[in-house]
């Protein structure tokens, strides 16, 4: 319409900058919010005696400060997309590997996290997706006796959630049986007999974090070694997450990051 503004091109609304650049400027923001809240206390406990000049100084610093601290850190979020889009090939290549047809869908890829998050959670990601396709999801021929399509659904979705960011790798595979994850750890002495008897499945689904678990017949370049789910565990619980997994035999699985 005429009069409106001209629409800026990509080129013109953005620019590169090294990731360095951005990691100093946050140290530094790091450092300005802690000399504020100094001075924030100071004059606090001094206000009797604080001029009102220094006072209204003090209260803009404050303000000023952390509009700064939030748009330094809206300068280092990245849409998920950026870590998702190399998914799709994984679970093509590895899909033909194993004989198996697996559609990918993606949900909430304009998800935003810090880019420190992002790094950290690429090879955890990655794990669970291989995972999925390895051993969630069923041959075209087991598939079709159980009366699904020949054709495995992998699902990743993304959210924000009070506060934190949810990813769940979703595939509508063979699901896990609590009962064969107890009898396989009992096995590698990993919990008694009895314990295995009292635990619930919810319970029984967690030890496949166990270090050294694996319920692989054969060793392959995907699975087998006993590295995986545990490694997987310990990354997220690093950055200060938490993964939980829910499956219901014969439906398919949910692995939860948060």
């Amino acid at each position: 319409p005429t009069g409106a503004a001209p629409r800026r091109s990509a080129a013109e609304s953005s620019v590169r900058v090294d990731t360095e650049l951005l990691d100093d400027l946050m140290r530094l923001v790091g450092e300005l919010v802690l000399t504020r809240n100094q001075i924030v206390q100071q004059t606090s406990a001094a206000s009797k005696t604080t001029d009102m000049e220094l006072l209204g100084a003090t209260q803009r610093l404050n303000l000023i400060a952390s509009e700064l601290q939030e748009g330094v850190m809206k300068t280092r979020m990245q849409p998920i997309d950026a870590l998702w889009n190399k998914l799709p090939r994984v679970v093509r290549d590895l899909g033909a590997q194993c004989g198996k047809h697996v559609r990918l869908e993606m949900v909430g890829r304009e998800t935003e996290l810090d880019r420190t998050l992002l790094e950290a959670v690429k090879d955890p990601l990655t794990h669970l997706v291989r995972n999925s396709v390895d051993h969630g999801v069923e041959p075209p021929d087991v598939r079709l006796r159980a009366g699904k399509p020949p054709e495995g659904v992998l699902t990743l979705r993304a959210r924000h959630e009070s506060g934190q960011v949810v990813v769940e790798v979703t595939d509508d595979g063979g699901g896990i049986d609590a009962a064969r994850i107890g009898a396989e750890a009992v096995e590698r002495g990993l919990i008694s007999a009895a314990t295995e008897a009292t635990a619930s499945p919810a319970e029984l689904l967690q030890l496949i974090f166990a270090p050294g678990f694996s319920t692989a017949a054969a060793v392959t370049n995907v699975s087998g070694r006993g590295v995986g789910m545990d490694v997987v565990k310990t990354n997220i619980e690093s950055i200060g997450g938490a993964i939980e997994v829910e499956s219901v035999p014969g439906e398919g699985t949910v692995c939860r990051l948060r």
